[in-house]
């Protein structure tokens, strides 16, 4: 086996890790927002999380400092914008709605980023591309509309159109990471798209949260773990191995991988205790994760190449 394609295989690995993980932080992190302050904190939390994570990552590049140009950290705090604003909105819906519909509707990322693709990278998405974003619309109305939790109040809505439009955050980190990390050092990129998350989530809690609700801030054991959890697995990690993968794994593949990441979102808020979903965001779910397939798998394209093959050989 070829040394790309043994590195191909250990990124998919990787990329695959990070989505069980990512899954998994839905419910952690919707636990904390909650429990914390009396749910006032949420870039509070967010701070301390990229905070500590910056920490961490920064003795893995503490060797290579003399080395950091201007360039490269100027593409790290570009990507670090871009994480910022998918956080903030992403941590925002989960506060409205419940972290199953939050982590699919998240993932539409996958859907959007052919199209992104083809502005950034030049790379024109194919017919099967426009049908997944037809079902992934389809998908986000069952969900959204139609599943709507009665017993969530007036504002569940606000946090499926967040959690919907985080999607177009994570899809312009994906495809950028593409186009970053094929020339750059992925462990210095990381450490600058961390370390301005950081910063940004720090300046909005001090000027926002912490001078409201000052008061309320208290830190227990189960809040620290948390914390530490979404700080170690779900950034340092994750991140990580998504920055390594993208360096041998195509965006759209990486793109569809991650697309799991609802699906361990909904399997981990049932371990958890949830309530049993409404058939509707059932369907829902399923249309989505349907467009998703489709748009990685083409297969109108596989059809097309299967039909002219038989054609000739006739």
């Amino acid at each position: 086996m070829k040394k790309e394609r043994k590195l191909e295989i250990l990124g998919k690995i990787l990329i695959l890790s990070a989505t069980i993980v990512w899954g998994s932080s839905f419910v952690v992190l919707k636990d904390a927002l909650d429990k914390f302050g009396n749910g006032h904190f949420t870039f509070l939390i967010l701070a301390l999380r990229f905070i500590v994570a910056t920490v961490i990552i920064f003795f893995c590049v503490i060797r290579k400092l003399k080395t950091i140009n201007r360039s490269i950290a100027l593409k790290g705090i570009i990507l670090g914008v871009i994480l910022f604003l998918a956080y903030a909105v992403q941590t925002l819906g989960l506060k409205y709605t419940t972290p199953s519909k939050n982590s699919f509707l998240t993932v539409t990322y996958c859907v959007l980023v052919p199209f992104l693709s083809w502005l950034v990278l030049k790379q024109r998405p194919k017919l099967s591309h426009y049908i997944a974003g037809g079902l992934c619309l389809l998908g986000i109305a069952f969900v959204a509309i139609l599943g709507k939790n009665e017993s969530a109040g007036n504002t569940e809505w606000i946090g499926d159109i967040l959690s919907a439009a985080c999607g177009l955050f994570y899809a312009l980190q994906i495809v950028y990471i593409s186009k970053y990390a094929a020339t750059e050092d992925g462990t210095v990129l990381l450490f600058f798209e961390i370390l301005t998350v950081g910063v940004l989530c720090s300046i909005v809690t001090c000027s926002c949260e912490i001078p409201l609700h000052y008061s309320e801030i208290s830190f227990d054991f189960e809040i620290i773990w948390k914390i530490l959890y979404l700080a170690v697995f779900a950034t340092c990690f994750a991140q990580f191995a998504q920055m390594f993968a993208q360096k041998y794994v195509a965006p759209l593949s990486v793109a569809l991988i991650l697309s799991l990441e609802g699906v361990f979102g909904v399997i981990f808020e049932l371990i958890s205790g949830a309530k049993v979903m409404s058939v509707y965001i059932w369907i829902g779910f399923a249309l989505i994760l349907a467009s998703q397939i489709i748009g990685e798998v083409d297969p109108i394209t596989a059809l097309k190449e299967k039909f002219n093959k038989n054609k000739n050989n006739s």
